[in-house]
């Protein structure tokens, strides 16, 4: 009888034992869970630009009023306008910092004001041409949708860059002697912007040598590797952008260029010429270098997160597109 007594009160224990365990196993998971989404992903949120093939162009001023990640605004986003053409070749304009939920995100929308800028005056989103004069530019869309797959972590700082391609967004249509400017079709509007994660983002920088063909400028393109075909030489979609799927440009200066922030993996670049062979300020595309590099090969550069590649290239030969 004793023996049948101790033997349940070891069983109660038992039970017991087990069911605080369980508690206690689950009240842990509960905090993690709480934890990956407590609002501490300190992150910060930039703008940066590749090229605009247009000498007259002094500033694209851009009013964003929202930003939404998966649908949902940020919380302390104050609406701001951004002169996008000032920041380019790895420069950065910082639009904030937030303190956001630490989890995964798969798109990213900015709602642009084509009516006042931050300051409550008109426009909200114009060119600023080297004149003075202020080009108001609109669409029949206020919204900018990128998809992208990130992770904002609590436990470190987030960079997330929002790279605004000009060459991308805005096109230059020439009406007899007066030039205008306006924003590319709703649809390709969507595809003039990418994310990148800064903190895991590449680059690939070095110098451009030309002693072969006197170009008004040369701009660097990058691509995946394999994806460059002679179409992208030619106006594509329905506002004939050219090099349409490059990922990113650079312009060359002072015989350098930088393409920033670009997410690992393997590219080749491509250098174009181009020439205001009109007089107009408006760059036309001349030709296509041919070139040779040290110590990797152009059509074949292969980036690691975080990594910078240093591509030297020298032109050896000029093939004209006209």
């Amino acid at each position: 009888m004793l023996k049948m007594k101790l033997t349940n009160k070891l069983t109660s224990l038992i039970i017991i034992g087990t069911l605080l365990s369980s508690l206690a196993f689950t009240s842990c998971k509960k905090s993690n869970d709480n934890s990956q989404n407590s609002g501490n992903a300190k992150t910060s949120m930039g703008t940066t630009d590749g090229a605009i093939d247009d000498a007259s162009v002094s500033g694209v001023f851009v009013t964003i009023a929202d930003i939404k990640l998966d649908g949902q605004s940020v919380k302390g986003f104050n609406e701001t306008t951004v002169d996008l053409a000032a920041f380019k070749n790895g420069n950065i304009k910082n639009i904030g910092n937030f303190s956001l939920q630490g989890k995964s995100y798969s798109t990213v929308t900015f709602v642009l004001d084509y009516s006042k800028d931050s300051n409550g005056i008109a426009p909200g989103a114009y060119v600023l041409t080297t004149d003075n004069v202020k080009h108001a530019l609109t669409s029949t869309t206020n919204t900018i949708t990128v998809a992208k797959n990130f992770i904002l972590s609590d436990t470190a700082l987030n960079a997330i860059i929002a790279d605004f391609d000009l060459r991308k967004m805005i096109t230059h249509p020439l009406t007899g002697d007066t030039a205008s400017f306006t924003f590319v079709s709703a649809a390709e509007l969507q595809n003039s912007v990418r994310i990148v994660d800064a903190t895991e983002s590449a680059n690939i920088s070095g110098t451009f040598t030309n002693a072969i063909y006197a170009a008004d400028t040369v701009i660097a393109y990058v691509y995946k590797a394999g994806s460059f075909t002679d179409a992208e030489l030619q106006g594509q979609g329905a506002s004939s952008i050219q090099f349409a799927h490059a990922v990113t440009s650079s312009v060359v200066t002072a015989g350098t260029y930088k393409l920033s922030y670009l997410d690992s993996g393997l590219y080749e670049i491509h250098f174009a010429s181009y020439n205001d062979v009109n007089h107009n300020g408006k760059l036309v595309l001349q030709g296509m270098f041919t070139a040779n590099a040290t110590p990797l090969n152009i059509l074949s550069v292969l980036l690691n997160a975080k990594a910078t590649a240093t591509v030297n290239v020298t032109a050896t030969a000029d093939v004209s597109v006209n």
